[in-house]
């Protein structure tokens, strides 16, 4: 009976020290204050940042939200931290694009992983966007 009850909470708990449940989340934080929110987000989940650079007036940007809608695309986002700013929103947004992350073209995609390393990514498609997640 004891090893039935040990079974059960290690499953219940997680075996091997690995967290009961994985980051899983449909949400996007948007503009500056939703990046700050990201960061410290990742700081508590330790999952990845995908960061998306839009414009409201960029086509190539309403046809990547397209590719964001689709189901595999949106299932496998659901492990990232996801965070969507226009630069034409703001200040704050503006600095954030052009000078720490040297954008100059919409739509500009990143993945920022829990170290912060950044890797510029694209998509033009969702097979595409699929072999560069996560």
């Amino acid at each position: 009976m004891l090893a039935v009850v040990g079974i059960v909470l290690a499953l219940v708990l997680g075996a091997g020290g690995a967290p009961a449940s994985a980051y899983s989340s449909s949400t996007w934080y948007e503009g500056a204050d939703g990046w700050a929110q990201a960061r410290r987000a990742q700081k508590t989940h330790g999952v990845p940042i995908f960061l998306f650079f839009t414009a409201e007036w960029c086509a190539p940007c309403h046809a990547l939200e397209e590719v964001l809608e689709e189901r595999q695309v949106r299932e496998r986002m659901r492990g990232l931290i996801k965070v969507r700013i226009e630069p034409d929103e703001g200040e704050e947004e503006e600095e954030i694009f052009t000078e720490d992350f040297g954008g100059s073209s919409f739509p500009t995609l990143f993945l920022v992983s829990p170290g912060g390393a950044r890797r510029r990514i694209s998509a033009g498609s969702a097979e595409r966007l699929l072999r560069q997640l996560p």
